[in-house]
């Protein structure tokens, strides 16, 4: 294996958490704020002041009843009605007040409904909202200032008749909080603008995993089989996606998850980036190949070529490498813990920390002339399955060779990704 293609392991593997990363900020993130126009029937507003669930009508209400129209419209809009351009907006106003009034195929409006006011249990009876990007209409000019709960009417003429609209602006960035989200929200692409291209960056991440290219394994390569590998990959994408997505969907969308409760996210980022360290480290695993010659072993990862010629190592261990004793301790303290205090439902816990306790992983220790840090092979799971495969050919070069070769089982402690 080259190391260009080797490194194409890592690319595969940047290619497939870019996708997941990119393309589930892209599917959460929520639009910053949209505009809602909703249809207003002064004659229908103006008869339900006198309507009451209680039975009790106040005099103010009274009052307003009893107005003339056009005072009453005075009343309810403080005199702020902008008129807009009927010839430039009239055909608007009316394909708006046609989907606010639930006409939603002759106005062609109906996909900016939402999908509350189309449900027929929750369905109102009154006209509803119809959403719109806030640069798809000049809510300026037509008086609405930016802000949570601000509003505004604009009026225009359709024949003779005049056609009101309420204008309602909605702040999704302050809106939007933890475990919540505005009743009746925008629908669909207005509320996730960039839901499909999420969709699409997934699709590609995992398409370019598939199908970059990649050396196609000899029956005698020295090397991890692929099956391990892709099994790797599958487990970290499971273990990074809810990792990573869930503060998202808690918080109710992408900005929010670092505004809102951002030390959740914190928590679950920092789990988020121990699967991405097992993306890396499958990388090098999957790119991770020997190669023997009379003169030389070749370990070739994506990092490069290691040549460790025969002749300039020293001694050749066989090792045993155990997890350090402060971490086989914490397993077994926190599987103790959880059993006696009666929460845990079955002895999984106890089992995990007797598995840790006792797992040891074979390999071999190679020392150099030049001294330094000595090179690890491991070749043995924790069950001392070996996981190389043709990996036998690797002792039989040393031996050839004539390299000093301790096959005494020595045992140390560490974490075999550090070593």
């Amino acid at each position: 294996m080259t190391v260009a293609a080797a490194a194409m392991e890592l690319w595969r593997r940047v290619a497939l958490v870019l996708g997941i990363l990119i393309g589930l900020a892209l599917f959460c993130y929520v639009s910053p704020a949209v505009v809602s126009l909703t249809a207003v029937d002064w004659n229908q507003e103006q008869a339900d002041e006198l309507r009451s669930y209680s039975g009790f009508v106040t005099e103010e209400d009274k009052r307003l009843n009893a107005l003339p129209l056009d005072e009453y419209i005075r009343e309810k809009t403080g005199g702020k009605v902008t008129v807009a351009n009927s010839a430039q907006w009239s055909d608007f106003f009316c394909r708006v007040r046609l989907a606010s009034m639930g006409e939603y195929e002759r106005s062609g409006f109906g996909d900016r409904v939402s999908e509350e006011d189309k449900d027929d249990f929750w369905k109102p009876t009154g006209p509803v909202g119809v959403f719109f990007k806030p640069d798809e209409i000049p809510y300026a000019q037509w008086g609405l200032r930016e802000g949570e709960g601000q509003t505004a009417f604009v009026s225009t003429k359709i024949g003779s008749e005049t056609v009101y609209l309420r204008l309602n602006y909605h702040d999704y960035l302050n809106e939007v909080g933890a475990m919540s989200s505005p009743y009746r929200i925008a629908p669909g692409g207005l509320y996730h603008p960039y839901r499909t291209v999420g969709i699409v960056v997934m699709g590609l991440g995992l398409l370019l995993y598939i199908f970059l290219p990649r050396r196609k394994k000899q029956a005698e390569d020295i090397s991890y089989s692929t099956g391990s590998m892709l099994a790797g990959d599958l487990v970290g994408a499971i273990l990074l996606t809810p990792f990573y997505g869930l503060p998202f969907l808690i918080n109710g969308g992408t900005v929010q998850a670092i505004t809102g409760l951002w030390p959740i996210t914190l928590a679950m980022w920092l789990m988020a980036s121990i699967c991405i360290y097992l993306f890396y480290s499958n990388a090098w695993n999957a790119s991770y190949r020997i190669e023997l010659t009379p003169e030389a072993l070749y370990l070739i990862t994506f990092k490069g070529v290691k040549e460790l010629r025969f002749n300039e190592i020293t001694a050749v261990d066989l090792v045993a490498l155990r997890n350090p004793g402060w971490f086989r301790k914490l397993f077994l303290a926190v599987a103790f813990l959880s059993l006696v205090s009666g929460r845990a439902t079955s002895t999984q816990p106890a089992g995990t920390a007797l598995l840790t306790a006792a797992a040891s992983y074979g390999g071999l220790e190679i020392q150099g002339r030049s001294g330094g840090k000595p090179t690890y092979i491991w070749f043995s799971d924790q069950r001392g399955g070996i996981i190389i495969n043709n990996f036998d050919r690797v002792p039989q070069a040393i031996e050839a060779a004539g390299v000093p070769f301790n096959k005494e089982p020595r045992e140390i402690e560490g974490f075999s990704m550090f070593m």
